[in-house]
């Protein structure tokens, strides 16, 4: 089976939206890639629904990527005979299948820029090091592929719609249900698993939210500490329970501009899934579930009477410029 992918640096791990809990493993590739790809499906869609909320943006391909130096020596050497950096699986009907790429060919260069030279961050690997350099692609040009395979060089052109950028997977592991840090969105195997669609749409969309508020960012710059017990503790958990708020209310609009019931996110917070998620010890940060209930049910009364998008919620997105309860 594939060893436990990426794990973000601890003082990312706060930045989590949903609560940390262990996990079972997944059995092999064909479990993890059938979740990469509900997963996929799920976030695409709203992430191309929502471009206009998003101040970042990127190519929208149907990709995903992993690299070797995820995985322990030797685990996944038959994925990438073609070479380091490699196509997991391919979201179907999207402009990369459509382009007749195929599983476990190897990606060796992106806009003309060699795969092999590219130096991933310290605490980052090969496959994030690439998504930079597609993410990063021209709106005004399609991203252009060198793939490898069985020996031969193939170039691939794919012009995709441009949707909300973030590195999006399945985590395995122990770690929290779901977690964002502004670049990477993952939720964990088994807790996506246990989910129906709709549930693993408002559990991605709540994630999302995080990364379209900029609530990283916004930590920062506030001097938010999330590396220690600090985040439990005065202005700190202010800003984390603000955070989680903020990103509760914005996920209604965002799953109602992908054509989603916005009322599933209450449904959520009523759900044996929506308990899980929270965590069934009181925290400093969450609400509890009933609480969470009550404010999205009042988002939708208010903004989404009528209970379906498209909405423009500007009332929330300037939160982007205004700091943290407490500052």
């Amino acid at each position: 089976m594939p060893s436990p992918r990426l794990r973000l640096r601890p003082a990312l791990l706060a930045l989590a939206a949903l609560i940390w809990a262990p996990a079972a493993h997944a059995q092999g590739w064909a479990e993890v890639e059938e979740q990469d790809l509900r997963l996929a499906r799920v976030a695409e869609r709203i992430m191309v629904a929502n471009v206009a909320l998003c101040n970042q943006t990127m190519p929208i391909t149907g990709l995903i990527l992993h690299s070797a130096d995820q995985y322990g020596d030797g685990v996944a050497d038959n994925r990438f005979a073609n070479g380091q950096l490699a196509i997991a699986s391919l979201l179907p009907g999207s402009v990369a299948a459509s382009a007749g790429l195929q599983r476990d060919d190897a990606i060796v260069a992106i806009n003309g820029v060699a795969t092999a030279n590219l130096e991933p961050q310290p605490d980052g690997h090969l496959r994030e090091a690439a998504f930079a350099v597609l993410a990063d692609s021209s709106e005004a040009r399609a991203v252009t592929l060198s793939v490898q395979r069985d020996g031969q060089v193939i170039p691939v052109s794919l012009d995709g719609p441009r949707g909300c950028r973030s590195l999006v997977e399945i985590l395995l592991g122990d770690g929290p249900n779901a977690r964002s840090d502004g670049r990477i969105i993952q939720l964990r195997y088994d807790f996506a698993q246990s989910l129906s669609d709709d549930q693993l749409a408002v559990a991605f969309a709540h994630e999302l939210a995080h990364t379209v508020l900029e609530h990283r960012r916004r930590k920062t710059e506030a001097g938010i500490d999330n590396s220690t017990l600090l985040a439990n503790l005065g202005r700190h958990r202010l800003a984390n329970r603000q955070a989680e708020v903020e990103a509760d209310r914005l996920s209604i609009h965002l799953l109602a501009n992908a054509g989603y019931d916005p009322g599933i996110v209450e449904q959520f917070w009523h759900s044996d899934a929506g308990t899980r998620a929270n965590g069934t010890m009181p925290s400093f940060i969450y609400p509890s579930t009933g609480s969470r209930a009550d404010i999205v049910a009042q988002e939708v009364r208010r903004y989404l009477p009528l209970q379906r998008g498209p909405t423009w919620p500007g009332h929330l997105l300037e939160w982007r410029e205004r700091g943290f309860a407490g500052d």
